[in-house]
């Protein structure tokens, strides 16, 4: 689609924004954590006497904001509320003896602590933020990063840094409308970033009960701002409500995203029971009303009989109509596929499991003429990628016709093309 080119340019801007900015981490990272935009959602909150983040995961909105008289957090995840449960009460000697275990990524250490039980505290804190920490994606799975070998976390800096702010503050474990009735009042603040539907199962998604989420908020005296992606049911409820609604472009750390691949700009809603009256949401994060849209394409196996385990398919095509009924002008596509190398580089299974230790780039390139490939007729201008698939598993689907294609996926505006001789007339004021 000719909107493409646009989209495409709108989110380099956003991302040569985001990079200007430096970001603090706080003690361990969350999918979906909110640590780039913790400033500016914490300067949203509107004045409050009782604090609660029902669905804390890294917590980051709760360090950004000044304390209050009373502060809650809480977490579905059994361990991230008993991890807080321990810093809470961390003592000098517990944080000396800290000191002394493993904060190297080394996958012998990382595969020990797996299975471990651990006998104190101490161990059992160390083990959750090793494991955090070093894990593919930091999400406590049980695939080691291979990129962290040899990197030593920071996480006792950090710890020093942010666990006396949780001195005062309850911490909770299990479903959130409990800790959200017990604490709702006039003069309590919400913050509520919860799961996403259709973004992600692994984390939760597909189990979020979308319609007990609204129904609990229509009752709250308190005020509440939450952030929540744009698929599922929650944002059509929401349109149709009277409370207020923000869209919003925001970076995000695919590598700290549980499972999830895509792009590395997220659209997501912003949703108050109150106007926020900040300006702590500036322009460059504003996202104009966009679709998805997601261009699957077919594989081509055997291109090289001799070369095991390369796979190459057609990206894109110019000029083609597709199911969608848009199409990729070839300047749009020579675009897409030269930032693809310069910013992305990477691949994802289904548009989520991030691919890259997986599968290798071997080819990145434009049909320079109009040719024929096997039986497969390819065009001037095309968008060809080559690959080897390194993972045996991947392999078989790839083998069994399990996955027969690349897709690209994004968001574009759908912008009208003005016809000559017949342009809306406009209203001139009189000089």
């Amino acid at each position: 689609m000719h909107g493409l080119q646009t989209a495409i340019a709108r989110s380099r801007a956003v991302l040569r924004a985001a990079t200007t900015e430096d970001v603090e981490k706080t003690i361990w990272g969350s999918p979906a954590g909110k640590k780039r935009l913790s400033k500016r959602l914490a300067a949203m909150l509107p004045a409050h006497k009782t604090y609660v983040e029902p669905f804390a995961g890294s917590a980051a909105v709760l360090f950004a904001k000044e304390p209050a008289p009373v502060e809650v957090i809480n977490d579905a995840d059994p361990e991230i509320a008993e991890a807080y449960k321990l810093l809470k009460k961390l003592t000098p000697a517990d944080l000396a003896r800290l000191k002394k275990l493993p904060w190297v990524g080394d996958e012998k250490t990382f595969k020990g602590l797996l299975d471990a039980k651990p006998n104190s505290d101490v161990e059992r804190l160390h083990r959750f933020l090793y494991l955090t920490h070093f894990s593919y994606g930091k999400m406590r799975g049980r695939s080691f990063s291979p990129s962290v070998v040899g990197v030593e976390a920071k996480t006792i800096k950090r710890i020093e840094e942010f666990a006396p702010r949780l001195k005062k503050v309850k911490v909770y474990g299990g479903d959130y409308e409990k800790v959200v009735r017990k604490y709702d009042s006039k003069d309590t603040a919400f913050f509520l970033d919860p799961p996403y539907p259709g973004y992600n199962v692994d984390v939760g998604e597909s189990d979020f009960d979308e319609e007990r989420f609204f129904k609990l908020l229509t009752t709250l005296k308190g005020r509440f701002l939450i952030t929540y992606g744009i698929r599922g049911k929650f944002p059509a409820m929401v349109k149709e409500s009277d409370f207020w609604v923000k869209r919003i472009r925001t970076p995000r750390s695919i590598g700290s995203m549980r499972g999830v691949g895509g792009p590395s700009v997220l659209t997501q809603l912003l949703v108050a029971n109150y106007e926020p009256t900040t300006k702590a949401i500036d322009d460059w994060l504003c996202a104009p009303d966009e679709s998805e849209f997601d261009k699957p394409t077919k594989l081509i196996k055997g291109a090289d009989p001799s070369d095991e385990r390369y796979v190459l398919g057609i990206v894109l095509e110019p000029e083609v109509i597709d199911a969608q009924g848009d199409i990729y002008s070839a300047d749009e596509i020579r675009e897409a596929a030269h930032r693809f190398m310069e910013e992305f580089g990477g691949l994802g299974l289904m548009h989520r499991l991030r691919v890259n230790d997986e599968v290798k780039v071997l080819e990145n390139f434009l049909a320079p003429t109009d040719f024929t490939l096997g039986d497969t007729p390819v065009r001037k201008g095309t968008w060809l990628l080559a690959v080897r698939v390194l993972g045996d598993e991947l392999w078989e689907k790839v083998k069994s016709g399990e996955l027969t294609g690349f897709s690209i996926g994004g968001s574009a505006r759908r912008v009208p093309e003005a016809v000559p001789g017949n342009e809306p007339a406009t209203a001139q004021a009189d000089p």
